[in-house]
Parts: structure tokens; sequence; C-alpha cells
């Protein structure tokens, strides 16, 4: 089945939410239900609200399943898992790729549920069983992401081999975290921040009741940049994935 459309219409609105939105906001959204919610953020003004009315629950909650799987969403784990647009979907919905939904993951077939997330191998996998059709636009540049790691290759330098801003390169390392993969970037960080400095934030971020990049900011905005923070914030992911501890399997 070809889900492009259904994608796009499914990013547009959530890019028109502006905001982190629960499962059941976007379906109402989509739909065009006047439900609490829509009623209190008053979003029924928005110009993608009731853009999937063609299409019941069932349907959009499968489109937002694959999408989520193939990294097109990710969930902000501060807002109880509330969907927001990966760097990714945000590039699909200005410029919509045919994707294809195999018969074997149609979304006519639908549980009560929600579905656990693959796990990137399996991913990848499927992704080579399906004879070239895309179904994972991301499972490729994870692929050479988790590579260039294990060949201790600078993320920046990363970054610009694949015409990727460094931004998108931490956005798939965090993706990758939530996902319950793990990997040493510390060849990286000791490089960029030191490693007396990421003791520090380590230790920050094991103390904090929320490893939110905005307090950390507010904690260290005036000696770290941004992006050493959410470098520092995924080293302290990763060491709770290889704990054991830290991995989003549901959406």
């Amino acid at each position: 089945m070809e889900a492009k459309d259904s994608i796009a219409k499914l990013i547009r609105a959530l890019l028109d939410i502006n905001m982190p939105a629960q499962r059941q906001l976007l379906v109402d959204f989509l739909l065009g239900r006047k439900s609490r919610q829509i009623e209190e953020y008053e979003l029924f003004d928005k110009e993608t609200y009731g853009i999937g009315e063609m299409n019941d629950e069932d349907f959009w909650s499968s489109i937002i399943d694959v999408a989520y799987e193939n990294g097109l969403l990710k969930q902000m784990v501060t807002k109880n898992n509330a969907l927001v647009p990966t760097a990714i979907g945000k590039k699909f919905a200005k410029k919509p790729k045919s994707f294809i939904i195999p018969d074997d993951e149609s979304i006519n077939e639908t549980e009560s549920d929600v579905p656990e997330i693959d796990p990137l191998f399996e991913q990848e996998q499927r992704e080579s069983q399906i004879n070239g059709h895309c179904v994972s636009p991301l499972a490729k540049q994870h692929i050479k992401l988790i590579t260039a790691i294990d060949r201790h290759i600078a993320l920046e330098d990363f970054a610009e081999s694949e015409g990727l801003g460094i931004d998108e390169v931490l956005d798939d390392l965090e993706m990758l975290a939530e996902q319950g993969r793990y990997l040493d970037i510390t060849y990286f960080t000791d490089e960029v921040l030191g490693a007396d400095c990421m003791n520090e934030l380590l230790d920050y971020f094991e103390s904090s009741s929320s490893d939110d990049i905005e307090s950390a900011m507010e904690e260290y905005g005036d000696i770290y940049r941004e992006e050493e923070l959410r470098l520092a914030r995924i080293v302290f992911r990763m060491k709770k994935v290889e704990n054991g501890n830290y991995a989003n399997t549901k959406v």
C-alpha cells in the first residue's frame, strides 16, 4: 500500500498543532473531533484540523505506528511520551516520497493494544526482505551512523559526509537510545567535552528529576552549548541502555 500522502498529512497535522501531542489528541485532530483538549487549545481553528476525516480512527492509529516505527515521529519522554516529528519527518512533510507499507503490515490489521516497536536489527532485516521498497527511511542512515561510531569517526565529520546537520545526528542517537540500542560515543565526547566536564554533566543528569534539555540549559547554558548538553544526555541515556533500564518500546 502506498502511504505517502497519509503520512504527509499526519506530520503536517502534528506540525500545525505545534506542540507535543498525545496519540488520542492527534487522532481527534485528524478526524475533526471537538474533544476537550481540542476545545481547550482551540485547535479547531488550525488549517489541517479534520484533514484525515475520510479515514477512521483505526486507520490513523496504524499510520501513527508506522510513522513512529520508521523514524518519522519520536516521543518526548519528559512529556508523557507525547509525539513530535523528527527532523526526517519534517523533511518528509515538505517533500513526500513513495512510502510502501508491505501487505504483512497492512493498516487494516489493528490490535487493541499498542504494538511493540521493533528493535533496529529487525527493521534492517525487514528492509532487506522487501526487494528495494523503502519502508524504513532511517534504517540505512542508522546503519551508516552505527558503522561510523564503530570506526570512531567524529560525529561532525559523519554529519558533513552525509549532508546532515549535527542536530539531525543527535536526533538519530536519541532515537536509537529510545529503541534500546547501546552505542559508545565517549571517544567523541572525550574530545569535545573532556572527561571532567562529562563526569560533571553525567552527575547532573543522574541526580536531576528530569533529563530535559530546557532544565539543563537553565543550569548550564552559560557554560555549555545545547549540542554539548545533548551529547552528555545521550551518553547518560546510553549508559542506562547498557544497564538495561532505559528503553522505550511503546508509543
